[in-house]
């Protein structure tokens, strides 16, 4: 948990940006900090518990009359003792002067590099206002000692008056600690200063670092400091920092330790109680917050030969914690520096590569044959590549800032397709969405369009969309060559099956009319072979009237379309095929089952060619089970057989163009391509489930009409 002393630190946010105010709030209750949010400066201002805020994160760019550096003004004015750090995005140097002349700790830019420096920097500034604080603390127990013994001058010795002198510039010595910038000068300035005030002949200051080893050292004599004591001081860096060799007679002081010499026989107690004998040590130790010594102030031969009194002890501790404090200060400031020096570096090594990834970008987006758009919340085109220029022949700058309907509803033409993609760009349903559209370009080409928009939210609210934007123009011609393709190939299956059909009732019309024109005696009069001449005639007729009905014309109107119709026409075409494979169709079709909304001719297709797979995968025959039915939303048509099966590795590949594995030669790999595609743009899907061995079955899945 980080803490300033037994509590917690309080950190005032003020962003408008809800990321990022959420963002510092998560980091700060993880760190143990107790954070207030605010939006604004006026929501910050009018929240309660102000006076508990050690630091304050504001936003430059704030929403409204107060922006950071009128609101760092007001906290300035109210709460001085504040530490305030400022933040922005897209400030410049004159915003980071401005913030750092109204008395900010720090400025940072957003977006932050690191939430651990953030952290740090929190907490440096927490620190550095406790600091403040504990010096104003200390500079007023200096000026409260001060009064109070200056309050007693007047009633007290000429040794009084003496004390008065030496607190008196100790005191105004404590006040230019703060202007010498080396640790080393700030020790040795104090030792002087203890010297020059007339209470010790010597004083030596040592300072350790974490490991107890010796860092930093000062000292002063009366007159000016030997060669022979700056050579020890010198001797005494990087070694250790030994505990104190006390006499065996010591006592304290105030704060401080004093020990004595034994003193002689001739010597009496109550002379030796009170004087200082050569040899007599006075320790005043140097602690850190949480009470550790890391340091001691050394202090020997006093000007007046007595021991010194408590009160100049505890000055002098005074003065010691003043110049430490001081020094961690130093410390800390050099470290801020240090720190910031490193983030500037690495800011501008960011957004370099920043700079270097947004050109990568939009020479990647340019060079692609594809149209790329980003809209804005309002569907406001906010960005538009070269391709819209290089496909369409208009100027992409003309079109930015206007809607996405707007834009296709200038370019598109009477084609019905066009009012349905228009009405659903515009209900934004679904995080993605595929529409096509037909355009014309500049030159007055007619191009079919698919656009494939995605919804962008950021922290789970609309922002707007992107897309990529296809010319599928060429693509369609080549698909519908496919599909003529494919369709020619299902109907040479078709056309073997129903030779084979057509053929049975030719033999027999050929065998009566020998009868017939022979007049040969069978037993039988030339009435009887006519009939049954006739019935071969109509079951040929049968035949190519139900083929016919089949593929009758090539238009792709989309009707109202019955699907168990539409099935039956199907199979009673491939009857002949399925009972000589030994083939035993099973039909589960519902009764009174919706119509959907298709081309009659191309449903049929689909159909024809998942029961010509179907057929091809049971050579040894089997069963044919073909079942329709309705749920909430889609009509179902399933055509399930119990052969062979399609084996796992293929499940994903049989919707592939070119992609076969069946069992006799001729198949082109297109039917199911062809089949999904047909589907796809019925707004249906085809699904399969197969188990090698056992069969498989293919499901259609038609919206309701």
């Amino acid at each position: 948990m980080t803490t300033l002393g037994e509590s917690p630190v309080t950190v005032l946010v003020v962003d408008d940006d809800v990321h990022i105010r959420e963002l510092l709030k998560s980091y700060l209750e993880q760190r143990g900090m107790r954070p207030i949010i605010a939006e604004s400066a006026e929501a910050a201002l009018a929240l309660e518990g102000l006076e508990r805020v050690q630091v304050a994160l504001l936003d430059i760019r704030l929403p409204g009359p107060i922006d950071g550096h009128a609101l760092q003004q007001e906290l300035n004015h109210r709460f001085p003792d504040m530490a305030k750090i400022l933040m922005s995005g897209q400030a410049d140097l004159d915003d980071a002067i401005a913030a750092f002349s109204d008395q900010a700790f720090s400025f940072v830019k957003k977006p932050f590099s690191s939430l651990k420096e953030i952290g740090v920097l929190i907490v440096r500034a927490a620190e550095a206002r406790r600091l403040e604080i504990e010096n104003r603390r200390y500079a007023e127990q200096l000026e409260e000692a001060n009064r109070a013994l200056a309050g007693r001058v007047s009633e007290t010795t000429a040794e009084a008056q003496r004390y008065q002198k030496i607190l008196t510039h100790l005191f105004h010595v404590s006040s230019g600690i703060a202007r010498i910038p080396q640790p080393d000068s700030v020790l040795d300035f104090i030792c002087q200063a203890v010297v020059e005030a007339g209470a010790f002949r010597q004083a030596v200051i040592l300072l350790a670092d974490e490991k107890y080893l010796v860092r930093h050292a000062g000292a002063w004599q009366e007159g000016g400091v030997s060669e022979t004591l700056r050579m020890a001081l010198r001797e005494l860096r990087t070694q250790p920092l030994r505990p104190f060799q006390f006499g065996e007679i010591h006592e304290n002081v105030g704060p401080a330790i004093y020990s004595r010499c034994p003193r002689a026989e001739s010597e009496s107690v109550t002379e030796s109680a009170f004087n200082w004998r050569p040899g007599d040590q006075l320790f005043i130790p140097v602690t850190r917050e949480d009470g550790s010594v890391f340091g001691f102030l050394s202090l020997e031969a006093p000007l007046d030969g007595t021991r010194p009194r408590e009160d100049v002890v505890r000055l002098l501790d005074i003065l010691l914690t003043h110049g430490a404090l001081h020094l961690q200060a130093q410390e800390l400031r050099d470290e801020l520096r240090r720190r910031a020096a490193e983030l500037e570096t690495r800011v501008q090594e960011r957004t370099r590569e920043l700079r270097q990834s947004e050109e990568r970008f939009s020479r990647l987006v340019n060079s692609t044959t594809d149209i790329v758009y980003v809209t804005d919340v309002e569907d406001k085109l906010i960005f538009l590549n070269e391709a819209f220029t290089k496909t369409l022949g208009y100027v992409r700058e003309n079109y930015l800032g206007r809607t996405l309907r707007k834009v296709l509803e200038e370019l598109t033409t009477e084609n019905p397709i066009n009012h349905r993609a228009l009405q659903e760009l515009a209900q934004l349903a679904g995080e993605h969405s595929l529409h096509r559209v037909e355009v014309v370009t500049r030159e007055g080409d007619k191009r079919t369009l698919e656009i494939n928009r995605t919804i962008v939210r950021r922290g789970g609210v609309l922002a707007g969309t992107q897309g990529i934007i296809r010319d599928i123009t060429e693509h369609r011609v080549l698909l519908q060559q496919l599909v003529t393709s494919e369709r020619l190939a299902a109907m040479g299956r078709l056309a073997t099956g129903i030779a084979h059909e057509i053929n049975n009732p030719l033999q027999a019309m050929s065998s009566q009319l020998r009868v017939v024109a022979t007049k040969s005696a069978t037993g039988q009069s030339t009435k009887e072979h006519v009939e049954l001449l006739h019935e071969g005639i109509e079951r040929i007729r049968a035949i190519v009237r139900g083929l016919l009905d089949l593929h009758r014309g090539s238009s792709t109107e989309r009707v109202p379309v019955d699907l168990n119709e539409a099935t039956r026409k199907v199979l009673a075409l491939l009857r002949q095929q399925t009972h000589e494979h030994s083939i035993r169709v099973i039909e589960e079709l519902r009764k009174e089952l919706p119509s959907v909304h298709g081309s009659l001719q191309e449903i049929q297709q689909v159909i024809l060619n998942l029961v010509l797979n179907a057929i091809e995968a049971m050579p040894q025959g089997g069963d044919l089970v073909v079942s329709s039915q309705a749920k909430e939303e889609v009509v179902q048509l399933a055509v399930r057989d119990s052969g062979v099966g399609i084996p796992s590795e293929h499940l994903l590949q049989i919707f592939e163009p070119f992609f076969s594995f069946k069992l006799t030669e001729g198949g082109t790999g297109l039917g199911l391509y062809l089949s999904k595609n047909i589907m796809e743009s019925h707004n249906g899907r085809i699904t399969v489930e197969s188990e090698k061995g056992k069969g498989t079955c293919f499901t259609l899945s038609f919206p309701r009409s």
